[in-house]
């Protein structure tokens, strides 16, 4: 039969049209229900979305929440054992930038699917993120509940802030050498959210020293460092308020900051982190209530 080439079009397009959902149905994965997270903040996304049954196993970074630890474990954050992953099945792993790329290929020659995650450095980008595992769990809609109570709280923060005279910070997570964070890290967003400017913002990389955090003679110092002691956030407190010359220690504004509050980029953890570090930051407002 000879048709005319517009029917012969218009036939096609009808085609398509009607194979077109379930050609799309078939190309998108079932939501997981066996899932191995290789990162912590993955692992507390995953019980932030209440998919936690959905959780087979985790690194023994995984403590939070506490209940993570009572995980089957699959060895470290930057050491996997590919062979216990492979025999517990798994429908998704999600990886970690720290993961190691050849053992992530090797996963995938044996079949599995892979979700690589990259570090958040923004609190948009911990959103993102929230909503890609989320959708891969089938839990779009405890995402979208949990984002937008994020992202309402911190809305109420920087209106709390907004006008206020942006003050100078500088934050302190390691001790030796002494780091600092630079624009590269999530950890400056705090910063810039609460309204104030990080003196080392621009740096190439975190390390910082002494010396010039006195020559920049911040408003406020921020101590959070990280993998130590709060004795030893205590005592490096006082180390700076020896130092005179720095109004933030004449001031009193030299504060230690527990870093469980401030390193875990979740939308959540960053609304709570936030909401801390502005009321350190600027002192005269009330982080429970709006601005009048």
């Amino acid at each position: 039969m000879n048709w005319p080439t517009q029917f012969k079009a218009f036939f096609v397009w009808v085609l398509v049209l009607v194979c077109a959902p379930a050609w799309a149905a078939a190309q998108t994965p079932a939501p997981a229900a066996r899932v191995i997270s290789l990162s912590p903040f993955v692992t507390e996304t995953i019980y932030l979305l209440e998919a936690q049954d959905q959780l087979l196993a985790d690194t023994t970074y995984c403590t939070v929440p506490p209940e993570a630890a009572k995980k089957e474990k699959i060895g470290s954050v930057t050491q996997m054992n590919v062979e216990k992953i492979i025999s517990l099945q798994p429908d998704l792993v999600i990886s970690s930038p720290l993961s190691k790329k050849k053992q992530l290929k090797l996963l995938r020659s044996q079949g599995l699917r892979i979700m690589e995650i990259r570090n958040p450095k923004t609190f948009d980008q911990m959103c993102t993120i929230t909503r890609n595992i989320a959708d891969a769990l089938g839990k779009t809609a405890q995402a979208n509940a949990l984002i937008k109570q994020a992202v309402d709280d911190v809305e109420k923060v920087r209106r709390q802030v907004a006008g206020l005279i942006p003050r100078r910070v500088f934050i302190q997570i390691g001790l030796k050498p002494l780091h600092t964070v630079n624009k590269d890290l999530f950890i400056n967003e705090y910063i810039v959210m609460a309204n104030a400017v990080n003196i080392a913002e621009n740096l190439p990389s975190g390390i910082y020293s002494r010396e010039e955090v006195i020559k920049q003679n911040p408003d406020v110092i921020l101590v959070a460092t990280m993998g130590s002691s709060k004795k030893a956030a205590a005592l490096e407190k006082k180390r700076w308020m020896a130092f005179s010359s720095l109004s933030s220690a004449k001031n009193n504004e030299i504060h230690v900051l527990d870093p469980e509050v401030i390193c875990h980029p979740t939308p959540t953890s960053f609304a709570s982190g936030l909401r801390q570090m502005a009321a350190l930051i600027h002192p005269e407002i009330d982080s429970d209530q709006e601005p009048r």
